[in-house]
């Protein structure tokens, strides 16, 4: 495999009717010179050898050629200026930028096209190129030990067989490996012995696994892929996304679910299981200290790939050239020597001298493909497969700024050519020297202010997740459904046991969903203690429906299994030689539930577990109360 050079206009119409091909299987990557160059500047070699067996590989140079490409491509979805773009499998005149991201040879070549290399691998998995095995592939165990380019790269330690890399890409991109995989873990998979990459085993889990993993209005996190005014895709793994509305988020039918909603927050969400094996995600009515479910680990042996204070941030992969790159020109010489050669070296974008786009080419090149389908939790509870892409609201004036760089290099570029011809007068040649000298400082300016846009955006995206994180807690807390009126109900009851019962009931109901009623039937012998009934008098609202939901964990045999209950048993004290409590008349053991996290004076409940497995309610205690 070698890189294929576009050197006429034949072979500029040829590459791009293959990248419109519907049935082109693999990723196009294309890499330009820069201007007044031939050769280019990122590594075409080390692309060809990284990525040429799942990839093609064009050089092309910036000049006429790139102008008649630019002329087939869609807007802003071109390549030139020594940057190269990988076009992904079923590209469209609707692909976005995002898809497939132009890569500029900043702040080094070498940085580039590791970006670019990355680019490639995420279109070659998302073509399935890597569900085939490599020709030379075999299997391989080692141990995690360290992370790479932002978390885009772990290396790992084989067992006698040297070092492998596993790639971001061909796990689930955008989600850093870091997120997913841990310094010192034992990890297996499939080696590709000539490119050293380990491909872990990955499995999409079945709406099934979801629905036993999550029970019914148990919380855990989400993360946000995408916002509208009324609308957002959570996802509870990467490749499980759910729809919610704006009633999901807030009651205000004011509200916008954007303005709630940052595109990589986290968020926790109470797992709804609706009829038909449908599930939805509800983020109104969680508490701040309601145990949380652990999210799914995306690797076997891994961490939750989700953290509740770590938002999914996207990574700035085109930065600012340095002002410092920009020349200064002292005197005539160097001024004139500076221009033309740091054009024919290093600029950053193409003159903006170039024709007017026509149409895209027509015939069976072209195609429109659908977006990646995303339904809602009503029609179908699960998507599987679409990426994660949002446009900041602040790359337009990034974008501006870019514009504009790309606006004065053409004109430094087109400057020069004037002055190499020399066919101009010496006032003539002056004045164009001082035209590029002010093109130059203008350049510099822009080269500034594009990069205080950039860091201020970034400030601003921050103090906008954080307001709307805010907001959207405060519209949980002033618009939740007016709470249990619990000493009402209370007073309906002359004996306190049959109120505790009934509440149990309503609970149970509440907690546990229709489908699940038959195998978490709430038993009938369970006891109530002398003391439970007064142990609740002094629990708000809040705290009583909380204490409820954790009796009906226990009475169903469900508290095990929420990592948030913290089950286990009372002990007679804090040594490792410390005997369970046990009660003296029957044998019964005493346990220990958690019911509120994260808060002074936290309440926990204490029952009995008699020999016969059936529960006897004690009663319900504060953090430090360790009395059966």
């Amino acid at each position: 495999m070698s890189c294929t050079r576009v050197g006429d206009s034949q072979a500029v119409c040829e590459l791009a009717r293959g990248l419109f091909d519907p049935e082109r299987d693999r990723p196009w990557v294309v890499v330009t010179s820069p201007f007044g160059a031939v050769e280019p500047e990122l590594d075409a070699a080390a692309l060809v050898e990284e990525v040429g067996d799942v990839s093609r590989v064009f050089a092309i140079e910036t000049g006429p050629l790139t102008r008649e490409l630019s002329a087939l491509l869609p807007d802003r979805l071109d390549v030139y200026g020594g940057a190269g773009r990988s076009y992904p499998v079923g590209f469209t005149t609707e692909t976005s930028m995002q898809e497939s991201r132009l890569r500029f040879p900043q702040p080094t070549p070498r940085h580039a096209t590791e970006r670019l290399i990355t680019d490639v691998l995420a279109h070659a998995q998302a073509a399935g190129l890597f569900e085939i095995a490599p020709k030379r592939a075999v299997a391989a165990s080692g141990t995690v030990s360290g992370f790479l380019m932002d978390g885009s790269r772990a290396l790992v330690a084989l067992d006698g067989q040297g070092m492998a890399t596993v790639w971001q890409e061909l796990t689930y991109p955008p989600v850093p490996l870091d997120w997913t995989l841990a310094k010192g873990q034992r990890i297996s998979g499939l080696l590709d012995v000539e490119t050293r990459r380990l491909n872990v085993e990955l499995e999409t889990p079945s709406l099934e696994s979801v629905a036993a993993r999550f029970p019914h209005r148990e919380v855990t996190l989400a993360l946000v892929e995408s916002t509208s005014d009324r609308r957002a895709v959570l996802a509870l793994h990467p490749q499980v996304r759910i729809e919610i509305t704006r009633e999901d988020v807030s009651p205000n039918p004011l509200d916008r679910v954007d303005a709630l909603l940052s595109v990589g927050d986290v968020v926790a969400a109470r797992v709804l299981h609706l009829s038909g094996d449908r599930l939805h995600l509800s983020l109104s009515d969680v508490d701040d200290d309601e145990p949380i479910v652990p999210p799914f680990t995306l690797v076997a042996g891994g961490l939750p790939w989700l953290r509740e204070d770590r938002p999914l941030v996207a990574v700035d992969d085109e930065p600012v050239r340095s002002v410092a790159s920009v020349p200064d020109g002292a005197t005539q010489a160097v001024a004139t020597a500076a221009v033309a050669t740091d054009a024919a070296v290093s600029p950053m974008f193409e003159p903006a001298a170039a024709p007017t786009r026509p149409s895209p080419m027509p015939g069976p090149g072209l195609h429109r493909a659908e977006p990646p389908a995303v339904v809602a939790a009503s029609e179908a509870p699960i998507v599987v497969g679409a990426p994660l892409h949002q446009e900041s609201r602040h790359g337009t004036l990034a974008q501006s700024q870019q514009l504009t760089i790309t606006r004065l290099q053409g004109q430094v570029a087109d400057l020069t050519a004037q002055l190499r011809d020399a066919g101009a007068d010496s006032g003539a040649h002056a004045a164009l020297r001082n035209q590029a000298l002010t093109d130059r400082s203008a350049l510099r300016d822009a080269l500034a202010e594009l990069g205080e846009v950039r860091a201020h955006a970034r400030d601003l995206e921050d103090e906008l997740r954080a307001q709307r994180r805010h907001l959207r807690e405060s519209r949980r807390v002033s618009s939740a459904p007016e709470a249990p009126r619990f000493a009402d109900r209370r007073a309906q009851w002359l004996d306190a046991d049959d109120w505790v019962r009934h509440e149990i009931l309503l609970a149970w109901v509440d907690r546990v969903a229709p489908s699940d009623r038959a195998s978490r039937a709430l038993p009938t012998d369970y006891a109530i203690g002398a003391d439970f009934a007064q142990s609740l008098t002094a629990l708000d609202d809040g705290q009583l429906a909380k204490a409820f939901k954790a009796v009906v964990d226990v009475l169903v045999g469900r508290a095990g299994e929420v990592a948030g209950r913290r089950l286990h048993t009372l002990r007679t004290g804090d040594g490792a030689s410390a005997s369970d409590v046990v009660r003296p008349a029957d044998g019964a053991r005493c346990f220990r539930a958690s019911i509120e996290q994260n808060t002074p004076a936290a309440r926990r409940l204490h029952y009995w577990v008699c020999s016969d497995g059936s529960v006897d309610l004690s009663r319900v205690v504060t953090h430090d109360d360790m009395a059966a």
